[in-house]
């Protein structure tokens, strides 16, 4: 079959009415720029993730764009519940504006609700029985929210956290409310809900999961320290409220007197748990300064004089047939010290980090008074990091003790001293008359260097136990400029081998570089930044294994962040800087003061954060980023805050006075 073929002549003239003016289209494109405004098409609005979804709603596309792009990036009413409060808890600005708004409204919620407040019931008994119908009556809400109180920490989530302290604002104010259309919204009953609410939430907040997969710049315990910190100054209020009403006899009518056995052994055993408390604050702990010093004992022993002799006067007072105004010494009294004494040692136990902090004169004796463990190799690492530091630092430390552990590891010969020999050279610790007698220097130099030059270099296994050969060779001058260069390309060869193993590749990236500079050939920084940047994100970490805390480097990659792969990677930041897209913040989080850490790891922490806040060029955390990542904490101030002032304007409850019509005479 025939094709006829159409001449361009043709094509040109059919096509002639679609074309488009040029000058008109370069018009239009010069008027659209200098608007800067460009249109968002319907199709870019279909994101598969619900997180893109969430921050396209709440972050308005001209902000992040600086206008050049209008229109948002979701409507708000096409999110579920679930996705608004994920919002609302995640983005900064309105996660804290949220937080001062609840504030404000929940203080001007309280402010209104007790200008109308009046406890109508003041018979205690009735009181009681008015509560316990509350209860009943919201059974099935009370088990609800004990359940999400208990189950929502497990998560670990800050989000869902702060979430949970913002319901107990609307929690408090609808107990408040409640209580007052009963006639029951009295000071001791507001007091007592809010201890219990506080003490429940503090239970919470304890659980080893909060905290650990988010950024946080303190210790996420310090949130039940300041809710247990709430219940204390709540206490005495219910126990003078409690006394207001006749004590305890009004609420219960046929109560026994309390035996003094019974009562004294409520004081013996806090003050057992005190003096675990103590012991740990009355000597030396980690090489750490006691607090009371040697006087720790003289105080435990006034401690339980004044609570042996409270009890007594309790008992004898409660003996006694006192008038119904005198509650100073009742045995209502007697709980409320209990709970005292063991929330005293707790707190304590909860805030060491506050009381007891690694300052460089702790560091500074830690460093000194060098504690050996049974395995030295191990003491020596962990060791070697703050006493490095101390001397950066320019605190002279006293390494005498240090240095006399290892003349009698030297002396003796003991298994894995080559280990710890590269610790002992890094910080300073071997003599140079003690380099001849090391043992198997010779064997050593020998695998290191051989005898035929010829040989093309290889990687070295195991560089950490060759590490202390480097140091004796240069500091004894036995090596050749011949033998610096042939031990560089070796280096260099390890460093290079290091490129798709999965682990200790930042301990061997660090000690390469610290080798290097000890044989005089320096490396060339600008050629490995990029390939040690690499490695810094790669063994990077946000994820937490075994209760481990997320921001730390992990030393086997896929597994939990370990705190000497962490200094190592703060080493290398400060020699070939800090890699883009690498949040340190991160790091901070996972190097944050905690009021338990093993071992030396405090001592290592504290160095390591020293040492990353002090980067060049690094900026230190706005207050804004502060609030934000602790606003969990904020909150619960908040929270405490809003528990007393609920309580102390709430009317205090009278106790309820009976005439008694005498009988006529006749």
């Amino acid at each position: 079959m025939s094709v006829e073929l159409v001449s361009e002549s043709d094509l040109r003239a059919a096509l002639r009415p679609y074309r488009v003016d040029a000058n008109e289209f370069e018009a239009g494109i010069r008027t659209r720029i200098e608007a800067g405004v460009v249109p968002l098409q319907d199709n870019t609005l279909d994101m598969d993730d619900p997180l893109l979804t969430v921050a396209a709603t709440f972050i308005p596309y001209p902000l992040i764009t600086g206008g050049k792009i209008a229109g948002s990036g979701a409507k708000l009413s096409s999110l579920t519940l679930a996705q608004k409060l994920l919002g609302y808890a995640a983005l900064p600005a309105i996660s804290l504006f949220l937080l001062v708004g609840a504030t404000f409204f929940s203080v001007r919620k309280i402010h209104n609700l007790q200008k109308e407040n009046q406890s109508d019931i003041n018979d205690a008994q009735e009181m009681q029985a008015a509560a316990q119908q509350w209860w009943r009556s919201h059974r099935l809400a009370a088990c609800t929210v004990f359940a999400a109180v208990l189950i929502l920490p497990m998560i670990g989530a800050t989000w869902l956290l702060f979430l949970l302290l913002l319901t107990s604002f609307g929690l408090l104010l609808y107990f408040l409310s409640s209580f007052a259309r009963r006639g029951i919204g009295n000071r001791l009953l507001i007091a007592q809900s809010c201890l219990s609410g506080l003490i429940l939430l503090s239970m919470a907040m304890q659980n080893p999961y909060a905290g650990l997969s988010e950024i946080h710049f303190v210790d996420q315990k310090l949130i039940s320290v300041v809710l247990l910190f709430g219940t204390l100054i709540l206490l005495p209020i219910v126990i003078i409220s409690v006394a207001r009403l006749g004590g305890r006899e009004a609420f219960e009518s046929k109560q026994k007197s309390t035996h003094w056995l019974i009562i004294l052994s409520t004081f013996l055993v806090p003050g057992a748990l005190f003096l675990i408390a103590l012991s740990l604050f009355g000597k030396p702990a980690d090489n750490q300064p006691s607090i009371f010093g040697g006087y720790v004992w003289i105080f435990l022993a006034a401690m339980i004089a004044v609570q042996i002799s409270v009890v007594i006067w309790a008992y004898r007072r409660h003996s006694r047939k006192t008038d119904a105004t005198q509650h100073v010494a009742r045995p209502e009294w007697i709980p409320g010290a209990l709970y005292v004494c063991i929330t005293l040692p707790f707190l304590l136990s909860l805030t060491n980090q506050i009381w007891r902090p690694a300052t460089p004169t702790r560091i500074l004796n830690y460093v000194e008074a060098f504690e050996q463990g049974p395995y030295p190799s191990i003491t020596f690492r962990n060791w070697e990091i703050p006493a490095r530091w101390t001397i950066e630092q320019g605190l002279h430390p006293d390494l005498s003790r240090a240095r006399g552990v290892l003349d009698n590891e030297i002396a003796t010969d003991q298994d894995l001293l080559t280990f710890t020999l590269g610790s002992a050279f890094r910080v300073g610790l071997v003599r140079p008359d003690q380099i001849k007698t090391l043992p198997d220097l010779e064997q050593k130099q020998r695998s290191l260097l051989p005898e035929t030059s010829s040989r093309k270099p290889q990687q070295i296994t195991s560089l950490n136990q060759y590490a202390w050969v480097f140091y004796a060779l240069a500091e004894s001058e036995q090596l050749s400029s011949e033998d610096r260069d042939f031990l560089e390309q070796r280096l260099l060869a390890t460093l290079n081998a290091a490129v798709g193993d999965t682990a200790n590749v930042l301990d061997t990236a660090l000690r390469v570089t610290q080798l290097l500079e000890v044989i005089d050939r320096p490396i060339n920084r600008d050629q490995y930044r990029k390939q040690v940047h690499e490695w810094l994100r790669e063994f990077h970490s946000k994820q937490t294994h075994s209760f481990q805390i997320a921001g730390g480097f992990e030393q086997y990659q896929g597994v939990s962040a370990s705190m000497l792969a962490t200094s190592d990677a703060v080493e290398l930041m400060q020699i070939y800087g800090v890699p883009e897209e690498l949040d340190l913040n991160w790091v901070r989080s996972y190097l944050r003061p905690l009021y338990f850490r093993p071992a030396g790891d405090k001592w290592i922490a504290a160095v390591t954060l020293d040492r990353l806040n002090s980067l060049p060029g690094v900026t230190q955390p706005t207050w804004f980023e502060w609030l934000y990542y602790e606003r969990s904490l904020v909150a619960a101030v908040l929270l405490v805050v809003l528990c007393l002032y609920a309580t102390l304007s709430s009317p205090l409850p009278e106790l309820e006075t009976k005439t008694v019509n005498e009988p006529e005479s006749d």
